[in-house]
């Protein structure tokens, strides 16, 4: 299903070579290259054109837009300012790996913000007169779908999408976790579309496969009379998936903390907590996450009890889980612990 529906948002462009669907691959492809190049003067200058022909295309230069009234270079505080600083050099490294890291979009609030900030705080006349632009949701992810890859672009169509599937329409970390999960749970369809679209060195990303899925799914529903088989079968895709998800956390928790139910010790009472981290992110659906020794010793206001903690986190007994990082003393605040909510212990 996730295959037929991606091909169906593909298909104008194997039409057409110039389809403004291309943009995207452009843009994608020349920041992919060139990002770690931009003090290059000339090279800054051909991302800001690529990056503002790429959102005209996406028609983010119609209606009332601000970018309407600015030439191309109005994006150079955005390169200068996000995409030169060595702090966002992450994004560029989200697109790696056969699953999505879904611990990587819990930051991603405050790249959203920034990039937002950049725009409002350099651009505050139009047409001779001091406003306040609106830098929109659409907008913001369309840049960083174009330049990082990272993020769907939550428009219309794609909201619609998410919606069917009762995900978070809101742009914000929790509902790209919830896309995250959405794609690792189905990687196998997801990869199979990669193939099908990869071709010499352009990288279709994880979450532009998942934006172009909910995309073509909030068009068809926009367009129900064209799409009346393929929409009832999506309809019962997400109803499916919905109940899917309804159901399964509740009895992985009720099993899951049956091996902490019981002791009033510190080490209990630490896997107490952290299981309800577990559980929480396991009824959100989440395919797996990360667990930092420090940040349980922090969240429990604990003081020189980092030994219980750690101890705590590999006696748990619910889920399978994987060491990321440990020290060779074996108890300290870096201590790092994936746990996969898929899979139980049995």
């Amino acid at each position: 299903m996730i295959k037929e529906i991606i091909s169906n948002y593909h298909h104008e462009t194997t039409q057409d070579p110039h389809h403004r669907f291309k943009s995207w691959e452009h843009c994608y492809r020349f920041f992919s290259k060139h990002h770690q190049h931009l003090e290059d003067e000339d090279i800054s200058d051909q991302a800001c054109l690529q990056l503002a022909f790429y959102l005209a295309s996406w028609g983010m230069l119609r209606g009332s837009s601000f970018l309407l009234f600015k030439d191309y270079k109005v994006h150079q505080y955005f390169i200068r300012e996000v995409v030169r600083n060595p702090v966002y050099k992450d994004p560029f490294q989200m697109n790696e790996g056969e699953f999505l890291d879904v611990g990587t979009f819990k930051d991603m609030d405050k790249l959203i913000g920034n990039i937002r900030n950049v725009y409002l705080d350099n651009i505050t006349v139009l047409q001779g007169k001091e406003v306040e632009i609106n830098v929109s949701d659409t907008l913001v992810t369309k840049i960083m779908l174009g330049v990082f890859g990272n993020v769907p672009t939550y428009d219309r169509y794609f909201k619609m999408g998410i919606a069917l599937f009762g995900f978070n329409q809101q742009l914000n970390a929790r509902s790209l976790g919830e896309l995250a999960n959405f794609y690792n749970e189905h990687v196998g369809e997801f990869r199979a579309c990669r193939r099908l679209l990869d071709s010499g060195d352009i990288h279709y990303t994880p979450m532009k496969l998942v934006d172009m899925y909910f995309w073509q799914i909030g068009y068809m529903l926009e367009s129900s009379d064209q799409f009346e088989e393929e929409i009832r079968q999506v309809v019962q895709f997400a109803t499916d998936y919905k109940l899917k998800k309804r159901n399964a956390p509740m009895a992985r928790i009720q099993s899951s903390t049956k091996s902490v139910a019981e002791g009033s010790g510190l080490t209990d009472s630490i896997r107490k907590h952290i299981m309800t981290i577990l559980n929480e992110e396991a009824n959100r659906g989440s395919f797996y996450i990360d667990i930092r020794s420090g940040d349980i010793h922090k969240e429990m206001g604990l003081r020189n009890r980092i030994v219980p903690v750690c101890n705590a986190m590999l006696s748990l007994g619910a889920y399978r889980y994987q060491v990321l990082h440990r020290t060779a003393s074996g108890f300290s605040t870096t201590n790092v612990v994936r746990y996969f909510l898929k899979e139980e212990v049995k």
